[in-house]
């Protein structure tokens, strides 16, 4: 019984880090998503998130990656017109695990048609997460959108609680 004690007292001391691993192919190195991407899907267990007049309402359209940290080339549409902005994630000693205003997981990846990344965060003492995904082409496969929506499920976000940005003004016309 104490052996069960300590394992769960070891998980929630790990807080939101012990539910995220990365991508789990050995020969995986964050190198590989460095490029053009195309956002595809949103998820949060906070519906004010998901409205298109959020903070966090942004289109994710490059990501680079460097020694220190992670690029995230964004645009996020403020009074109708496309504002292009650099988010700058600094790794962490964990692999796949960044650090923005909070924590940055990668997670889900095929480097050659998708990542997902999960966000942690505390917002008004409630713990939100915030789950994207991004592809390489302008829309996903039924087999990526599963995953996400299974990834999604398994971090407390209910399929009520995803919004498909593909048919959203996503700026691309802003993309370089």
């Amino acid at each position: 019984m104490n052996v069960l004690r300590l394992a769960l007292v070891l998980t929630l001391l790990g807080g939101p880090q012990a539910l995220h691993m990365g991508p789990q192919d050995p020969n995986f190195t964050e190198n590989l998503v460095n490029g053009n991407w195309f956002s595809i899907a949103r998820a949060s267990n906070e519906p004010k998130l998901l409205r298109t007049d959020s903070d966090t309402m942004f289109f994710i359209h490059k990501t680079h990656v460097t020694f220190k940290a992670m690029q995230f080339h964004v645009h996020r549409r403020v009074k109708g017109r496309c504002i292009p902005i650099v988010l700058m994630a600094s790794k962490t000693r964990r692999k796949f695990q960044y650090v923005l205003k909070h924590a940055v997981f990668m997670e889900k990846a095929d480097p050659h048609r998708f990542v997902t990344f999960c966000v942690h965060n505390r917002r008004h003492r409630k713990k939100t997460v915030m789950v994207d995904l991004l592809s390489r082409t302008p829309t996903a496969g039924w087999d990526i959108l599963h995953t996400f929506k299974s990834y999604c499920r398994s971090h407390g976000t209910g399929l009520t609680d995803i919004i498909s940005l593909t048919q959203t003004d996503r700026c691309l016309l802003a993309r370089p």
